[in-house]
């Protein structure tokens, strides 16, 4: 670099700390406690680059952060529901997060460009995420049956299919990963949640664990609940809403 460049690069440097001081001191903020750009770094779970001029680029930037709003909306959903099956998914959710970074430490193969994303890079771990989710959901929506479901379940489970596929697309689009690598990534998530649901279903169910979980007095002090058993969750709770509000009509009258 010509002596030139570097004074002019120094100069805008210092420039921009001088023009920083007034407003750090406004906030009441020591300029010795702002520390230096070249020392900071981001948390790539959130930080996703694109190319500027391309909406494509932009639009999958948006989709491939698709895991975080699931994440919030499992909490969301446990928490206001207080049901062990949502409950029992999200645990699959992280444990299948748990073996994606296990795989990753046992193959310790980089990604297909070392300034995008940090560690490894085999298998993909959205690509796993949203593999799990998508078969984990499916399988919920055909195992309901009945002739009142209609065509929701094909449409649920093409829809969740659809988004896992565009958040797989994304890695690659991104260049966070190379198409092995989210196709390991997305076979992993399948077999995972294959396994997962057949433990859970026949062999922790059958063991009455659910039901030992159910009956804790911790359990019973935040109401929580097992619906499992029950078809259409939906159809249930709108029939006990019926039946509340039918015995206060009947309690007014």
């Amino acid at each position: 670099m010509s002596p030139d460049v570097s004074s002019l690069r120094y100069r805008a440097i210092a420039g921009a700390a001088t023009l920083a001081k007034p407003a750090a001191a406004a906030l009441g903020i020591s300029v010795s406690q702002i520390p230096p750009h070249h020392t900071l770094t981001s948390l790539s779970i959130t930080h996703v680059q694109f190319s500027q001029n391309n909406f494509l680029s932009k639009l999958l930037a948006y989709v491939t952060l698709s895991p975080l709003g699931i994440i919030c909306s499992y909490v969301a959903i446990v928490l206001t529901s207080r049901d062990l099956k949502p409950l029992v998914m999200f645990a699959g959710q992280l444990a299948n997060e748990f073996v994606n970074q296990v795989l990753k430490r046992l193959f310790k193969q980089a990604r297909p460009t070392e300034y995008l994303g940090d560690g490894y890079g085999m298998p993909s771990s959205h690509s796993q995420f949203m593999a799990y989710f998508a078969t984990y959901t499916a399988i919920l929506m055909y195992r309901r049956g009945g002739a009142s479901d209609g065509f929701l379940p094909h449409l649920v489970s093409g829809c969740v299919v659809l988004w896992s596929a565009l958040v797989v697309y994304s890695r690659v689009h991104l260049y966070y990963h190379t198409w092995q690598q989210v196709v390991a990534g997305s076979l992993c998530g399948i077999a995972f949640a294959l396994g997962y649901y057949y433990i859970v279903n026949s062999v922790l169910r059958p063991q009455g664990v659910f039901d030992w979980i159910v009956n804790l007095p911790l359990a019973k002090q935040f109401y929580v609940r097992d619906t499992d058993a029950i078809p259409d969750l939906a159809k249930f709770d709108w029939e006990m809403w019926q039946q509340h509000r039918n015995a206060d009509h009947t309690k007014q009258e």
